[in-house]
């Protein structure tokens, strides 16, 4: 809970809390704001002098204190991901709308001070249980309840302007700090978490996310996994000259051998030949298993041709699968339970319980456990 972590040791390693990275709704940000968009609310004030106007009212828990300051923005990325401050405002509801193309990150809290089940230090701290990280799409914003806990937005990527409200005592109280430090005057109580807590906050890289939900107009680049971008610790060799004794052309069979889920699909040797079920090209993927494996073994074997089969999981409990792998003096590789779940958009939990299931299956099914993925 809040208030109760405590800092550690000079020298010791802080644990990283990555917050949930999440797209902006009405709906999600009801707990720390309220959410503009295209929607008028409180619709019906209806001034005479505009017939074609739906007018809304005010925001009735809006507040500046009768000095709003208002002013724009703009952000650009930053490599580091970590949440280093957290602030709020007690006295009035700052307000921001992404403008321009850009969408922006927006780390919020939950309002902590009227929580009856906190104590007095605990509602002096955000709760890190109820931060996330919200995109809000360009031409969208929200106004934050008082007390909401936040930090300036942040870059999806690309550059992104905000248009921000907020209050004239809080805007001087920022500009005539002399450094980064925390600070409790100009209604702005603003934290350095590494003062209180013993791990550190953390958002998601949001450029995937971005990209996934179509937010930004271009690709968004972002850094490749791992030196050569084949994952973190994993490092390209190329062959040597030699390695295939002077041919020029060499061929490695690989053979797949693959079950898809009932009624999801799959490839098709005759796509045009669609029906419920899917007789044509099912009975040409099972004939594969059925025969077509066997017959490719047999040729193998016969022109004495090394070869690999990278096997589904599910598809090595299959009697008569199993029997042709085994006898086919074949290497094996894993190549995933089946080929309609796939493996990717999994948290490296599940990827490892994935991988993990599908090489005890294998090594279940064929008495050995594949090396090669």
């Amino acid at each position: 809970m809040p208030g109760q972590q405590k800092r550690p040791l000079d020298g010791a390693e802080r644990e990283i809390i990555t917050v949930e990275l999440v797209l902006a709704t009405r709906e999600n940000t009801k707990n720390v704001g309220y959410f503009v968009d295209d929607t008028v609310e409180n619709p019906g004030l209806g001034i005479p002098f505009y017939k074609t106007v739906i007018e809304g009212a005010n925001y009735s828990e809006a507040t500046w204190k009768d000095q709003a300051c208002v002013r724009t923005s703009q952000i650009h990325w930053r490599d580091d991901h970590s949440v280093t401050w957290l602030e709020r405002h007690m006295e009035m509801t700052q307000g921001f709308v992404v403008i321009g193309k850009n969408p922006g990150l927006f780390v919020l809290g939950e309002p902590t001070h009227d929580r009856e089940d906190l104590d007095e230090k605990q509602r002096a701290m955000p709760d890190p249980k109820r931060v996330k990280a919200y995109i809000i799409p360009a031409g969208a914003g929200l106004i934050l309840k008082l007390g909401t806990w936040h930090d300036f937005p942040v870059s999806t990527g690309p550059p992104v302007s905000a248009f921000i409200i907020n209050t004239e005592e809080v805007v001087e109280a920022l500009a005539t700090m002399p450094a980064p430090a925390p600070m409790n005057h100009g209604d702005c109580f603003k934290l350095r978490l590494a003062d209180h807590w013993d791990f550190t906050l953390k958002f998601p890289d949001p450029r995937p996310f971005v990209q996934k939900h179509g937010l930004v107009p271009n690709p968004v680049a972002y850094p490749l996994m791992g030196a050569d971008g084949y994952g973190q610790n994993m490092k390209r060799e190329e062959v040597k000259p030699t390695w295939a004794g002077g041919a020029k052309v060499f061929v490695v069979p690989v053979v797949n051998v693959e079950v898809f889920t009932p009624g999801c699909g799959g490839p098709g040797i005759q796509p045009h030949l669609q029906s419920v079920p899917e007789v044509a090209n099912k009975g040409w993927r099972d004939y594969g298993n059925r025969r077509g494996l066997q017959r490719l073994s047999a040729l193998f074997s016969r022109l004495n041709i090394p070869a690999t089969a990278v096997v589904n999981s599910e598809a090595a409990k299959v009697d008569y699968v199993a029997k042709a792998l085994a006898s086919s003096g074949w290497d094996l590789g894993a190549h995933g339970l089946n080929n309609s779940s796939g493996n990717a958009k999994m948290t490296r939990a599940e990827e490892e319980a994935h991988f993990k299931q599908c090489l005890d299956d294998l090594e279940g099914s064929l008495s050995t456990r594949p090396s090669t993925w």
